[in-house]
């Protein structure tokens, strides 16, 4: 078959401007394979490509959303060699993971796990790579360091809660509500703080909370998935040679740095 269903947003707005469309399906070129998608994931990224925010980046369908699938190796293009068709994979894309079939380079998926079912599979790429680049890659967070996660009980921040424990570090995190801290905990978030807005009272009760947390050593790791005033207050809290990993937006894009810490 040379089309596929595809969501395609008609225009930029609500959820009502997405419908459901036949259109081409795509081919592998070389060393790609094609993928028929099981299961994707919604991410904050598809919400505001979907309202005209956030255009997807060259290469990739401006009209279809979705950033990262979990299916079958469908095909396989010239030159690619790492899968077979019919084996379980999933991957992180520019766009256009909310239809039947997705192309994607071969060194750009993972094999699926046994364990994880589809749907499973499909809300790991986008938080976990996220959280792993930032943490283990770019940090070089190591056992025994401490971290703190602003958003902690964003699809981000839980993933990054989970990998501070699997490298044998102590996640500690920051919410709008305590019921997210809550939720937070199960996977693995040793300690909590609720920030109610973005004052300078809220924020400096959240930095004398991370100094009792540490015994006023400092956090060696905060991965910001908030910014805004969250910056300049995170300096204040960092120990010594701490990293400050700044990846969300949320409350705000511009930020002030103090040159003193």
């Amino acid at each position: 078959m040379d089309t596929m269903k595809a969501v395609w947003m008609t225009r930029a707005g609500g959820p009502e401007v997405l419908q459901i469309q036949s259109v081409p399906r795509p081919s592998p070129a070389a060393g790609e394979v094609l993928v028929k998608v099981c299961a994707s994931a919604l991410n904050r990224a598809d919400l505001l490509q979907r309202q005209g925010r956030y255009p997807a980046p060259p290469g990739f369908p401006q009209e279809i959303p979705g950033i990262e699938f979990a299916g079958e190796v469908a095909a396989t293009g010239p030159m690619a060699q790492m899968w077979k068709p019919g084996q379980r994979v999933f991957g992180l894309i520019g766009g256009g993971a909310h239809a039947e079939y997705v192309v994607t380079h071969e060194r750009l998926l993972a094999e699926v796990p046994e364990a994880l079912t589809w749907a499973d599979a499909a809300a790991i790429p986008e938080a976990f790579i996220t959280a792993h680049d930032a943490l283990w890659k770019q940090a070089r967070l190591r056992p025994g360091e401490t971290v703190l996660v602003h958003a902690v009980g964003s699809g981000v921040g839980l993933a990054a809660v989970q990998l501070a424990r699997a490298i044998q570090a102590v996640p500690y995190g920051t919410s709008r509500t305590a019921d997210k801290l809550d939720q937070a905990r199960p996977c693995g978030l040793e300690a909590g703080v609720v920030v109610q807005n973005d004052s300078t009272e809220s924020l400096d009760a959240m930095v004398a909370t991370a100094a009792q947390w540490t015994s006023a050593k400092g956090i060696n790791v905060v991965l910001d998935l908030v910014g805004g005033a969250y910056v300049k207050a995170s300096q204040k809290l960092l120990a010594v040679r701490g990293r400050l990993m700044l990846v969300g937006s949320v409350a705000g894009g511009s930020y002030e740095l103090d040159p003193a810490l």
